[in-house]
């Protein structure tokens, strides 16, 4: 094939200028590339980036809770507390509104049969019960607290405690209103309420609704990788009826409640019972008679004994000490150290100096 230079050299001659600005554009492509490349090879000389903006991260507003450490909003921080009487008869279950309570206090009553004493302060409970009557030492748990007492009634002794020392009470008998009986349920076992309910009955019995608070001391959950696979705790308070269990969930941190070796729930919103500290307390205990020969039990709530902490999997045994109705009870380890809670829910288990707690 032969090449035809005329036409070539023709054609250079019509497009000459076209020509000119192709190469042009060519050498200046391969001087632009060769320049970045030098750049890539040197050291000291930064390369372009595209600035990517960040996006603002909301400013943390809330802050620890009282008596669970989880964050809340700052204006529910001296919420006054509603520690209400709550039973666990079996007819009484399930309960409502534990999984809303910062704190419960399980403890005898009379025969064997346990009740519980729930603190609400950092979340409200659309529905609260059964709701049942007071005992003294009920008073000296809530007293540290700087609770408002909630109960239907009470034994002679303690509805004296609470005339004489002027306590800050909604009972039932005289606020009846702020109350309702359910119909699914025969008497006693059948009086609920709300935390909405009750804040409004401390407005009209003058109470105040804010106070000042001393919070319990935290510390941060361990990692995942640390925590044990599995404990079981089974604390007996009397008969079968009234075993307390907690099986522990190694990646939630927590532990699931079982009364009487049933998984316990929440009868208004079918959730789990489930807690983040349990403390054992052993307290001693006695049976008397009231001044009006009603059966009681006396329990030694002031001094110090002994105390097993299960959190993270672990049991830390150790002493409790609580110095006056009013004093903060204090948790000590063996090391001499006081024993911090996880954030969370805490059930304070107090039983008899007899009692059997296996883990």
């Amino acid at each position: 094939m032969k090449i035809n230079f005329r036409k070539i050299k023709g054609f250079t001659r019509r497009h000459r200028v076209a020509l000119i600005i192709i190469i042009l554009a060519v050498f200046i492509a391969i001087g632009l590339l060769s320049y970045y490349f030098f750049l890539l090879g040197r050291t000291d000389t930064p390369i372009p980036k595209m600035e990517v903006k960040a996006k603002a991260v909301p400013k943390e507003t809330r802050i620890p809770a009282p008596y669970t450490g989880l964050l809340i909003d700052p204006t529910a921080v001296k919420r006054t507390p509603l520690a209400v009487v709550i039973e666990n008869h079996p007819d009484a279950r399930p309960q409502s509104g534990y999984p809303k309570a910062d704190l419960v206090f399980e403890t005898i009553a009379e025969g064997g049969i346990t009740r519980t004493l729930a603190v609400f302060q950092s979340q409200d409970a659309s529905e609260v019960g059964p709701v049942r009557s007071a005992r003294p030492y009920f008073i000296d748990w809530l007293t540290e607290l700087n609770a408002v007492f909630v109960h239907v009634g009470g034994n002679v002794d303690a509805l004296d405690e609470i005339a004489k020392n002027k306590l800050p009470d909604i009972n039932q008998f005289y606020y009846g209103s702020f109350f309702w009986r359910s119909k699914d349920r025969y008497a006693p076992h059948n009086v609920y309420t709300t935390s909405e309910k009750l804040y409004s009955a401390m407005e009209k019995a003058g109470l105040a609704k804010t106070t000042d608070l001393t919070s319990l001391n935290f510390k941060k959950d361990i990692d995942e990788k640390e925590r044990p696979p599995l404990q079981n705790v089974s604390i007996n308070f009397s008969t079968p009826q009234f075993v307390a269990g907690y099986s522990y969930d190694q990646k939630t941190n927590e532990y699931y409640r079982t009364v009487g070796g049933v998984a316990q729930t929440d009868k208004a919103t079918g959730e789990k019972i489930k807690t983040k500290n349990i403390v054992v307390q052993y307290e001693p205990m006695n049976n008397y008679m009231t001044r009006i020969g009603e059966q009681g039990v006396k329990i030694g709530t002031i001094g110090s004994g002994q105390a097993i902490v299960f959190q993270d999997g672990k049991a830390i045994v150790g002493t409790w000490e609580k110095a006056s109705r009013a004093g903060r009870t204090k948790l000590v380890a063996q090391t001499g150290q006081e024993i911090l809670l996880n954030p969370g829910q805490t059930w304070f288990e107090i039983v008899p100096l007899s009692a059997t707690v296996t883990y």
